[in-house]
């Protein structure tokens, strides 16, 4: 029986999902942020900013665009000296959907309020640090992400753990441009590995600083039978949506023991199995287009998920399917 994953109806939207402004430490005002996504095609974006709840709904939100509220909150492990940071945490809350806002009552977030890291030095419970974050902004109706593991320094064992996270973001173009530091599967797959259902995405963490260009990178596709908060969000909640830096992803799915997937033109298409060694395969150009592969499950598999790598060697991810 043939599966696909995406909505056959609806329209696609484009989001970034972790950008900065001058709120924070981004170079753009919101104004100047908002104009340049929306310039380029942009339907939604979250300003995310460093420990301040973010909402400007009311002053940017119209027919084709709107603002998911937000805020990037840390934890902070400094070195002996108190000289250096030695890692730190940087969990989002996103402003979740209805049923979540309504659960946190009294506790949701108002614009503009602060929240003060919490600060270690020399040693810290990572793992314990990093779910009290969660757990905070869950309480006060968001749904959270794990933030660029690579960039903050930090080992497997303290996020592989982690309860009610929504996403781990495993692609970041502000930290692959500005050192290198922005791929963050194998986080993605240490979770996915140990049954943890967590989904992924790829975004900008824009802040503009003028010495590169780091916009306009990463981003979410979520094909929707509308553009509101509550659409979207539910979306991404159940994973219905792909992420890129480039590469578009049509549709994809499984059909009978065949996982499958319809894409713009690319070099090679991963499909990443958990379960045996040995259980992932490539499928590789050999003609003048690929845009279309399919993987036979073997048994015993527990997940796939599926990248899709173009020719500058930019890629499209899925989120897993799970298998068990």
């Amino acid at each position: 029986m043939k599966k696909v994953m995406f909505s056959e109806t609806g329209n696609w939207y484009k989001g970034n999902l972790h950008s900065h402004t001058t709120n924070s430490d981004g170079k753009l005002n919101p104004e100047e942020a908002v104009k340049l996504y929306k310039s380029y095609g942009y339907h939604f974006m979250c300003l995310s900013e460093h420990d301040v709840y973010t909402d400007l709904r009311e002053q940017f939100d119209c027919e084709d665009f709107i603002l998911l509220p937000g805020v990037e909150a840390s934890a902070w492990l400094l070195n002996k000296e108190e000289t250096g940071l030695k890692k730190t945490h940087h969990i989002h809350g996103i402003l979740g959907n209805e049923a979540m806002q309504k659960a946190a009552g009294d506790k949701l977030f108002k614009h503009g309020e602060k929240l003060e890291p919490p600060v270690f030095v020399e040693e810290w419970d990572g793992l314990e640090v990093a779910q009290k974050l969660a757990d905070s902004l869950r309480e006060k109706g968001c749904f959270s992400t794990y933030n660029h593991p690579a960039w903050s320094r930090v080992e497997t064992g303290e996020v592989v753990d982690l309860k009610n996270v929504w996403a781990v973001e495993i692609y970041n173009y502000g930290t692959v441009v500005e050192c290198g530091e922005g791929y963050d599967s194998v986080f993605w797959d240490a979770m996915l590995r140990k049954g943890t259902r967590i989904h992924g995405f790829a975004s900008d963490d824009n802040h503009n600083p003028g010495k590169f260009f780091d916009s306009l990178g990463g981003y979410v596709m979520v094909r929707s039978e509308e553009l509101s908060h509550e659409a979207i969000v539910n979306h991404l909640l159940s994973g219905d949506y792909y992420f890129s830096a480039g590469p578009r992803i049509h549709q994809w799915g499984i059909d009978g023991r065949k996982v499958f997937v319809e894409c713009s033109d690319v070099e090679r298409i991963n499909f990443i199995v958990g379960g045996n060694v040995g259980s992932s395969e490539t499928v590789l150009r050999h003609v003048d287009r690929l845009n279309y592969g399919c993987h036979e499950l073997r048994g015993g598999e527990t997940y796939v998920r599926i990248e899709c790598i173009d020719e500058k060697g930019q890629t499209a991810w899925t989120n897993a399917l799970w298998l068990e």
